[in-house]
């Protein structure tokens, strides 16, 4: 039988829903009801990025562990998709993917395993321990470039995130990176051999684009010092795993990648590759990190990836959990 498999991003679990985390789940629904008329067998995925820096911080403010800060922010979540008959009740998601179900620790420790022994298409390790200086946005959960933050007005004072408006957290420590430089040739010969891996046209010639101009290695880990909520790193407790190699990874362990308890319920072999669709602000964790981690453990990238436009509000800003608009 053919299979088709749909992916909304999960949302990260830092704040209640709103129309910009609906949107996508919509549209996965309508696609996967689309594909299951013409007799495919179909899975859909949605669910909630549970770990990081931001979770530990919002559920220390709020005198609560960050398991029950994201298991509160998870249950408003599955009314808001059942009030619009977007759950499995109404024939909606397969699964509400959370990342911390105990199946997905065990699949992100096999996929770091995997690409840590590896070699890059230079021949070096995919995976080196380094030391890691730059400016964080714990609302992004990413490193900013300097053309991505605004320097402050006040000497002293942290450079702001201009997706969020938040200052920024200055980050020196020892870290894992994943060498993300090796790989910008194998990634624009992915995208030329498959025109259709990055949609629509305009979002793949920014992709490209940024490609093109050089890729810089990526730190993957935190030291559990600094964030002690996430999945550790194997063998090495002292660290924890950057939160977006930890969430993109959720659409192939919620499908089996790493458990046979899963692979036989559901069926990696079966269903994988799938259809990402994601906003364009997470474009590049998608279309660039995403397949180079997966290149790298030799598991096959993702068929497509959808990136969407932002909801907006009055004043032309993005709608967003962070911001509270």
């Amino acid at each position: 039988m053919k299979t088709f498999y749909v992916t909304t991003p999960i949302y990260y679990a830092n704040s209640f829903p709103h129309l910009g985390s609906l949107y996508p789940t919509i549209v996965a629904d309508c696609l996967r009801r689309h594909f299951r008329q013409r007799g495919y067998e179909t899975y859909f995925l949605t669910g909630t990025d549970e770990h990081g820096i931001n979770i530990q911080r919002l559920a220390d403010r709020t005198g609560v562990t960050p398991k029950e800060y994201a298991d509160n922010v998870a249950a408003q979540f599955k009314k808001t998709f059942g009030e619009f008959g977007l759950d499995t009740e109404h024939g909606g998601y397969d699964i509400y993917m959370r990342t911390t179900e105990a199946f997905h620790y065990e699949g992100v420790g096999e996929l770091w395993r995997r690409v840590a022994r590896t070699k890059t298409p230079k021949g070096r390790e995919a995976i080196y321990k380094g030391h890691y200086e730059g400016w964080f946005c714990a609302s992004c959960a990413a490193y900013k470039f300097e053309e991505e933050y605004a320097k402050p007005e006040r000497e002293g004072d942290p450079p702001t995130c201009l997706e969020h408006l938040r200052p920024l957290d200055h980050v020196a420590e020892e870290s894992y990176f994943f060498r993300l430089s090796d790989y910008a040739e194998t990634l624009l010969a992915l995208y030329d051999a498959q025109p259709e891996f990055i949609r629509p046209e305009t979002r793949r010639n920014e992709v490209i684009s940024f490609v093109r101009g050089g890729l810089q290695d990526l730190s993957i880990s935190r030291q559990k010092s600094s964030v002690s909520w996430g999945i550790p790193v194997p063998d090495d407790p002292t660290h924890t795993i950057y939160v977006w190699f930890d969430a993109l990874t959720n659409y192939i362990t919620a499908i089996g990648f790493g458990n046979e308890e899963r692979e036989r319920v559901v069926g990696f072999e079966k269903f994988w590759p799938a259809v990402h669709l994601v906003g364009k602000d997470i474009l590049r964790f998608h279309a660039v990190y995403w397949p180079a981690f997966l290149l790298a453990a030799d598991v096959a990238p993702p068929r497509t990836i959808f990136a969407h436009g932002m909801w907006l509000d009055p004043t032309g800003r993005r709608m967003s959990k962070t911001l509270g608009n």
